[in-house]
């Protein structure tokens, strides 16, 4: 019966043990949480940290930063399993928010891969910006005005109100004016600092004398009364000024190739817009001006591929050139014509033509196989070879993601095939005999093509 019983109590140890909970996931260094089996990494919680943490706090602070985010985190994924389970996931509104919240992260990630070579400007050239930026820096002064804006401009109405400066007419007795001719205005007060100020404003109120009031006109578009009431120096040099010049330039550097890249984006793609947004449809009255869209470029699109087109005749041309500087180089190092091999024929047509070959040239030492070009010879030959080599790889280089692959690889091809066939031309015995008596000039002349190419090349993408 004992026997019995402790079987029984085996038994139901094994089956309390068996149907325990899953014992949790040993802490391998990565995890911070584990919500219903899903994992919340460390990794998760440093990046928003550091996206959203302010910089150099106490490590006790951060602490508490990283713990408030941990938080955060678990509330979240408990609150989309809670949505998950009710379904929630397979609604419209989630699909779409999905797919935005997915677009908009990978836009995020393309700037920053697009302005990944933007580099900083030096302290030097900060130093410059300073300097060229007074009413920035050195002279930035905190202004208190007054401004009358009217959104319409009646030029011989500003000009009786100039002459009522000249004669000393006060800014109420300006704005009562404005009243009588019934003129729409806004009068405000400002106060601004020169920096944060249009630059042709800051500059005439800079200069401006107090209680005196400035009549401006902005083309056709609408005019000002300004007057200056106080101006207070706050000067900004030394670390601050560079700081502030590298916040600037940085921003402005980033803007210029973020807005060149995109431009480039949008014209390499294919846009369609339809409905209200198609290029023809019609605007309704009231609307006012249409924010623009995106567009492809034509004209800049048809420009660069004559361009490319351009560019690929130029490396062509390069390439032809020096093919046939190479046939003029064999011709001075062996002796004789480098032949190209469509050129071969029999062994007996070449044992015939070579006979006649040193009967026709026989008095061109140049032109006869045992002849050896002396040691100045050779070293120009060898120096022009590898000037050549060096200008069509400065070709290369420069051109390097400047035109598209396809067009480089056939301009190449092409040229290569033009010089063999150009070179072939040249080995006839024709050319030969005019070519006799000007061992170099073709080797100048040729080289001169070369290097004319690849400076067309330059001009062509803009350098």
């Amino acid at each position: 019966m004992k026997s019995f019983f402790y079987l029984i109590l085996v038994v139901i140890s094994f089956s309390i043990f068996g149907c325990s909970p899953e014992p949790e996931k040993k802490d391998d260094g990565r995890v911070a949480a584990i919500v219903n089996s899903i994992e919340i990494t460390k990794r998760e919680v440093h990046n928003l940290y550091e996206r959203t943490a302010t910089p150099s706090v106490s490590a006790e602070v951060r602490r508490n930063q990283e713990r408030a985010i941990l938080a955060g985190l678990v509330r979240g994924e408990l609150l989309a399993q809670k949505a998950v389970a009710e379904n929630l996931d397979r609604s419209p509104e989630s699909v779409l928010t999905l797919y935005e919240a997915r677009r908009q992260v990978l836009a995020v990630m393309a700037e920053k891969s697009m302005l990944a070579s933007v580099k900083p400007l030096s302290d030097d050239a900060l130093q410059f910006v300073v300097k060229q930026n007074p009413l920035i820096f050195g002279e930035r002064k905190l202004l208190v005005y007054e401004q009358v804006l009217m959104p319409v401009v009646d030029v011989p109405f500003l000009q009786s109100l100039n002459h009522a400066v000249d004669k000393g007419a006060s800014l109420s007795q300006l704005v009562d004016s404005i009243k009588a001719k019934k003129l729409q205005y806004q009068e405000v007060t400002q106060t601004q600092s020169t920096d944060q100020m249009q630059p042709a404003i800051a500059r005439i109120l800079s200069n401006a004398k107090p209680n005196a009031p400035i009549i401006m006109r902005v083309e056709d578009k609408f005019a000002m009364v300004l007057m200056l009431r106080s101006a207070l120096p706050i000067p900004l040099v030394g670390d601050a000024a560079l700081q502030t010049a590298r916040n600037i330039t940085n921003t402005q550097l980033r803007n210029q190739e973020f807005a060149k890249k995109m431009k480039d984006v949008v014209d390499a793609s294919k846009i369609t817009y339809f409905g209200e947004y198609a290029p023809g449809a019609v605007v309704q009255k009231g609307a006012g001006q249409l924010v623009p869209l995106p567009t492809v470029d034509t004209n800049r699109v048809v420009e660069e591929k004559s361009q490319s087109l351009e560019v690929g005749v130029a490396i062509g041309v390069a390439y032809m050139f020096a093919v046939l500087l190479l046939t003029f180089w064999m011709r001075l190092f062996l002796g004789k014509f480098w032949q190209p091999f469509m050129s071969h024929k029999s062994k007996k047509g070449k044992s015939v033509e070579g006979e006649s070959h040193r009967e026709d040239h026989h008095d061109d030492e140049i032109l006869n196989p045992v002849y050896k070009p002396p040691v100045y010879i050779r070293s120009f030959l060898f120096f022009d070879a590898v000037g050549i080599i060096l200008t069509l790889g400065y070709q290369m280089i420069l051109l390097w993601g400047k035109t598209p692959e396809w067009i480089t690889g056939l301009s190449v091809l092409s040229g290569l095939l033009l010089g063999v066939v150009f070179s072939y031309i040249f080995s006839l015995a024709l050319f030969r005999k005019l070519t006799q008596n000007m061992r170099f000039l073709p080797l100048l002349f040729f080289s001169f093509c070369v290097v004319a190419a690849v400076i067309a090349s330059k001009r062509l993408i803009g350098l």
